[in-house]
């Protein structure tokens, strides 16, 4: 079967990738999920890790209180916008728990 996820990076100032957010569909609903890089904390950007913690709260969820980032919540909405588009008629959930 193909892989149906969309991938968006989110990108920092200069341009360079601190995280990564996808659409994905489960259980007949589009899920969301994001990751971004704690640069402070000395972390780097890896894209197979950005992958596996976003569909990984995709699947499960990042719960009511959880801050996101600026940037995350602007790549969020623009991945929102182009998964209405790209998955036609299934419903979205923005944050499941």
């Amino acid at each position: 079967m193909k892989d149906t996820t969309l991938k968006q990076f989110v990108r920092d100032r200069k341009g360079d990738p601190r995280g990564m957010v996808i659409a994905t569909v489960i259980d007949n609903t589009v899920r969301f999920g994001w990751s971004y890089t704690n640069t402070k904390a000395g972390d780097r950007f890896n894209k197979q890790k950005a992958i596996v913690i976003a569909t990984g709260r995709a699947e499960k969820g990042w719960g009511q209180k959880v801050k996101t980032p600026h940037r995350v919540n602007k790549a969020l909405r623009q991945i929102a916008e182009r998964s209405v588009r790209y998955y036609k008629g299934v419903p979205l959930v923005t944050n499941c728990q």
